[in-house]
């Protein structure tokens, strides 16, 4: 896998130096569980894990186990099953963002709560803004408006 690419998609996250370390091979982990390419994520961002947002959809993935070193993927959620994302209150000056599917059902979420040393809130509340954006983009050029 292109290391170059890899970790320059950690550049404009949210994530912090220490999390590059053990996230790449979440992300690896997780494109591999839903056979996509590194060409196919657009950004990540960090929630209680690593969201990937790829050109036909998203998931998140996390490290478990006792010395966290096994990742656990969730599903591949296609852009197709979303009809509406929201970004949502999640504290007194926070969001998060809320994906919906046609019965109006939360399908996904990703919560940019500032907490943390490195961690602002007007970096999270950027992030999400650049995320939201991303997931809009790529939702429209699969043929959703």
């Amino acid at each position: 896998m292109d290391g170059y690419r890899l970790f320059s998609l950690f550049d404009e996250s949210n994530f912090e130096i220490r999390p590059k370390q053990q996230y790449p091979p979440v992300l690896e982990a997780g494109l591999a569980q839903h056979g996509l390419a590194l060409d196919d994520v657009l950004a990540v961002s960090q929630d209680f894990g690593l969201w990937a947002i790829c050109k036909q959809g998203i998931f998140h993935a996390r490290l478990k186990g006792v010395f966290n070193k096994r990742a656990e993927v969730d599903r591949f959620i296609p852009y197709s099953e979303i009809v509406e994302a929201r970004v949502e209150s999640s504290g007194p000056r926070t969001g998060k963002i809320v994906l919906y599917d046609v019965d109006d059902k939360k399908i996904a979420e990703i919560d940019f709560s500032a907490g943390g040393p490195e961690k602002t809130l007007e970096g999270e509340q950027a992030q999400c803004r650049r995320v939201l954006e991303i997931i809009d983009g790529a939702w429209r050029a699969v043929g959703n408006s």
